[in-house]
């Protein structure tokens, strides 16, 4: 009866562990799962074959579950754990703003000790039964090599001519293999830290390939679509967490919207301007974004290459149009100290050449704060407007802005940017593409609002050009200032946000362009 009781509280040990291992792939919807149990907690187990100090036990599970969550955290937004640890400066340009974020850290350091103490507990309690725990551990040791890895295939993950992409299934369909020791991530650790390690010294230019990105080409967008002379003034703004839905037809609905936004403002844009959409695939988060639109360039540790060794990318688009004669311009919502690895946002835009630079330092003079997120900022609108009337000043120009409103942790700010009956009008009509996600509704809403402002500008820009134009026909000493030629407006990465990320494709971004009419 004892030996009865011991083998089900290691069954329940066991599953606690197995609870804390895999919990955050089933959560996340991940297709594929190995379900099996850390080495260091097979080792912790082994260990009671030596000692019966459950001390060594209860630290070893401590430390190798906060070492789990310290790997798992970073993976979970797409970063190389190293890239993503070396932001921590983020913390000490606001530490106010994360006053949350160490609540939850504190939060989770209990939950941890409180695990792992229950843990030790459980094993306490087995007495002369004790053996049962390093025997069950040295049998799993035995089935790693003795026995092949199991795969289970549910019968909805097996494709058929009837399969579609928007099969409505209560649960996502998983393919799941049982091993029966895992390596702690060490793998992914090991490539990160390559890596990372990496990026000092190359650069590896931008590629999409059908296989892996469901998209096949070797140029970002904006070399694609603005890296020329043939206008006069380009605008590229890098929006913040756009992603593509992970359903065809629920992001063809969202493209609808923003082109019906577009329509909204009537003659003054459709008479003057022309909207297409496009996709491209994405690797990594917003400093990958910024080095594949600027620079071609394919991740991070391109980034970093470029920005800390000065290695030369394939592509400037910033340097090419500095040397046909234009007036660069970048600005930023948040402040200049942001940016990858210790850097700065300041520090990127310069070495790229950008003449004109300004951010939140400059921007928060003259504009409120936003409170969306914990980063330090204004509205992206304002930002807008400001990259608009600088450019006011120059016949020739290149700007750039990246947004940053809706970076994650994103909360809507409905006192300063709602409007009651479009946004619940909008909502009644997209809000199950969302499948009933508010989070992530909100953060569509957001964005897409951002860019309907640009819409609004770009509407008024044009009929103002216009009303310049008759003015300097009349009286030659007038200059003009022309509106911008080519808007290209384009995600940096999907949503990273585990409540929503399970939305969004993670191979592809999409974006829009507006062309001025001939």
């Amino acid at each position: 009866m004892q030996l009865l009781s011991a083998i089900l509280k290691l069954i329940l040990l066991v599953a606690i562990q197995l609870l804390i291992e895999q919990g955050p792939q089933l959560i996340l919807g991940n297709p594929e799962i190995t379900i099996n149990l850390s080495f260091i907690f097979i080792i912790n187990c082994l260990l009671l074959l030596f000692t019966s100090n459950y001390k060594w036990f209860y630290i070893l599970q401590f430390f190798s579950l906060a070492i789990y969550a310290i790997v798992l955290v970073p993976q979970l937004f797409f970063f190389n754990m190293f890239n993503f640890y070396a932001r921590m400066n983020y913390i000490f340009l606001s530490p106010g703003n994360f006053i949350i974020a160490f609540v939850y850290l504190l939060i989770a350091a209990a939950a941890i000790a409180g695990i792992a103490w229950l843990q030790v507990k459980l094993i306490k309690s087995m007495r002369r039964q004790i053996y049962v725990v390093p025997v069950f551990a040295l049998l799993l040791i035995i089935a790693e090599f003795a026995a092949p890895t199991a795969e289970i295939l549910s019968a909805a993950a097996i494709p058929t001519k009837n399969s579609t992409s928007s099969n409505d299934q209560l649960v996502p369909w998983r393919k799941l293999y049982i091993d029966y020791i895992g390596n702690n991530g060490f793998v992914r650790i090991q490539k990160d830290y390559n890596k990372f390690a990496k990026g000092k010294t190359s650069i590896t230019p931008y590629a999409c390939n059908t296989t892996e990105d469901e998209t096949s080409t070797t140029l970002a967008p904006t070399i694609q679509y603005l890296q020329d002379t043939t206008t006069n003034k380009d605008f590229l703004l890098l929006m913040e967490s756009w992603g593509e839905l992970a359903e065809p037809k629920e992001q063809e609905k969202l493209m609808k919207h923003i082109r019906a936004l577009f329509n909204s403002h009537g003659a003054g844009l459709t008479k003057y301007y022309q909207l297409e959409f496009g996709r491209t695939c994405f690797h990594g988060n917003t400093s990958s974004a910024e080095g594949r639109e600027l620079l071609n360039m394919n991740d991070e540790e391109s980034y970093r290459a470029f920005l800390e060794r000065n290695v030369a990318p394939p592509h400037n688009i910033t340097q090419y149009k500095n040397q046909n004669g234009y007036h660069t311009i970048a600005g930023f919502t948040a402040s200049k100290q942001y940016g990858s690895n210790m850097s700065n946002a300041e520090g990127f835009r310069r070495a790229l050449g950008f003449k004109s630079r300004f951010y939140y330092e400059e921007l928060s003079k003259h504009y409120k704060d936003n409170k969306e997120n914990t980063y330090k900022a204004v509205f992206d609108e304002n930002l807008i407007d400001s990259i608009l009337n600088e450019s006011k000043r120059y016949e020739k120009v290149f700007a750039y802005a990246l947004t940053i409103n809706t970076h994650t942790p994103f909360r809507f700010d409905v006192t300063n940017n709602i409007d009651g009956k479009y946004y619940y009008k909008i909502k009644r009509e997209l809000f199950k593409s969302f499948k009933e996600n508010q989070q992530a509704y909100d953060q569509f809403y957001r964005i897409a609002s951002i860019i309907n402002h640009t819409f609004k500008r770009v509407a008024e820009a044009s009929q103002s050009g216009d009303a310049e134009a008759i003015t300097a026909s009349r009286n030659s000493a007038v200059t003009q200032a022309k509106p911008f030629d080519r808007i290209l407006i384009i995600g940096d990465h999907a949503n990273p946000d585990f409540r929503t990320r399970g939305l969004y494709n993670m191979k592809t971004v999409p974006f829009l362009i507006i062309r001025r009419r001939n």
